[in-house]
């Protein structure tokens, strides 16, 4: 091994023959397990052949403990790069949202159908002049909303592809009394007559559906004749039919389970909307989306009777892709899901005030994150199984820094701890303590310590010397950790 220049120079001599002077260079073996922890630069190869590597002088040690820095330091950059990402990420998917919402134009009465056709005469004439900066919002929302799969060249196309969906000439003759008829969807009126828990009747009506989501496809389901249908176990749907099927808006009720599909029916299949339905723990839930065979698909809401509530993506009827989800303890959980469990980035907030930002995989914290807790202390680094296990940089409440390594949830191996004076530990950690060989620096006194811990506590001679200089001017002796005697060199 080179021999290096920055050996400590002390009176204690090596037990073997050297030339003179060379026998008080000193350095240290970091192998815990080496029972020769001090020796000159002579005996590495002789005393520790077979850990050679750990063998290091002062300076050596030194350098460690900065490239440690240095290493952390560069997790850190990591981890900002990685959360500035997810932050576009968000945004490139907030746009997405604003542009989804452009698509869902509803039609609620059937007098709007007049200005809707005026108005896309008009960006018609519009398009073919060319002044595409004329177009105002509502335009723009309107001719995204009749998009379809071919190219509707024409006004008179428009028309006939209106016509051809929803019936037009039927709908102009019933338009004066089809809101009578709509009257018997009443919802309150139906939950009032219906439910009689006061509790889950509030629960409905909290939660009750909006349309100012419903996906394209189903805008134009819609059927002129409304009427009730009573079935011989007492359940009823009211709404929209074509023929003897359910089509268009309508409300099936089960009254001996007190549940219901709210919203849009074709062919008698429920599509699209609101279901209150009972699970297997007799809990009920209202759940509201895209329904392909009874299943959610896409986008949708999921909402437990005194429980908890997801907004996100569903497939499957099982979250799949982004959510957001709220516990009845307070905690809140945004980021991505896979098979209905945390899977990929994402926050978790706990009642508690702490919070949680990084990786999930399968419900639990795997991979790089930052644990922020309530009293101000935050941990950035790696997780295993839930557990802070991996490189990390701690900030302490009180400005204190530990930068190194975790095993499950404790401190293990080599790690920094700098205090607000500015003294530092460097040296390895066992089951959360400091325990092996370590080195304290203090600043403000001018000193610097090497020696071994056990369980936390100075054990054993302790070389002590002056900063600025390499020679040690005297050995502390500890007992668990009380100081027994002081050599002076």
């Amino acid at each position: 091994m080179q021999q290096s220049q920055s050996y400590i120079k002390t009176e204690k001599k090596c037990d073997r023959l050297h030339d003179e002077g060379s026998n008080r260079l000193i350095a240290i073996c970091l192998n815990p397990h080496c029972d020769k922890k001090l020796m000159c630069c002579f005996c590495y190869n002789d005393y520790h052949s077979e850990h050679v590597k750990d063998a290091k002088t002062i300076s050596q040690v030194q350098q460690l403990c900065k490239d440690s820095i240095a290493k952390f330091d560069k997790l850190q950059l990591t981890i900002i790069l990685q959360q500035k990402a997810e932050q576009f990420k968000q945004v490139v998917q907030n746009i997405s949202e604003q542009l989804e919402k452009l698509l869902q134009y509803y039609i609620h009465d059937i007098q709007q159908l007049y200005s809707m056709l005026e108005d896309l005469a008009d960006s018609f004439v519009i398009l073919q002049q060319g002044n595409i900066n004329q177009f105002t919002n509502e335009q723009c929302q309107l001719l995204a909303t009749f998009h379809d799969e071919r190219i509707l060249d024409s006004i008179e196309d428009i028309t006939n592809f209106i016509g051809q969906r929803m019936g037009i000439q039927d709908l102009l003759k019933i338009s004066n009394d089809l809101d009578d008829k709509i009257k018997l969807l009443d919802f309150n009126d139906i939950l009032e007559k219906n439910i009689q828990n006061d509790q889950l009747k509030q629960f409905v009506q909290t939660h009750q559906i909006k349309y100012d989501w419903i996906q394209p496809e189903f805008l134009l389901t819609r059927s002129p004749e409304v009427t009730k249908i009573e079935y011989p176990n007492e359940d009823f749907y009211i709404g929209e039919v074509k023929g003897d099927k359910k089509y268009g808006r309508g409300l099936l009720f089960n009254k001996v389970a007190q549940t219901y599909q709210y919203g849009v029916f074709r062919d008698d299949n429920f599509v699209w909307g609101q279901q209150l339905l009972v699970d297997q723990k007799k809990r009920y839930w209202i759940k509201q989306g895209k329904w392909v065979n009874e299943k959610i698909e896409g986008r949708g809401i999921q909402v437990q009777f005194k429980g908890e509530y997801y907004q996100g993506d569903l497939k499957n009827d099982i979250r799949e892709g982004f959510g957001i989800m709220r516990y009845t303890s307070g905690d809140e959980y945004q980021g991505q899901w896979k098979m209905g469990q945390f899977h990929g980035k994402g926050l978790y907030k706990y009642a508690t005030g702490d919070e949680y930002e990084g990786d999930f995989v399968q419900d639990r914290k795997e991979g790089i994150g930052s644990f922020q807790y309530k009293n101000g202390e935050l941990y950035v680094g790696q997780f295993k199984s839930g557990l802070r296990h991996g490189s990390a940089i701690v900030k302490f409440p009180n400005g204190e820094i530990f930068t190194g390594e975790y095993m499950n949830d404790k401190r293990e191996g080599p790690g920094v701890y700098k205090y607000i004076t500015d003294n530092i530990f460097e040296g390895t950690y066992k089951d959360g303590q400091r325990h092996g060989q370590g080195i304290y620096t203090d600043v403000e006194n001018g000193l610097r310590e090497i020696g071994e811990y056990v369980q936390g506590k100075q054990h054993g001679e302790h070389m002590v010397f002056k900063l600025l200089r390499d020679k040690p001017y005297c050995i502390n002796v500890y007992d668990n950790g009380k100081l027994v005697n002081k050599k002076s060199l």
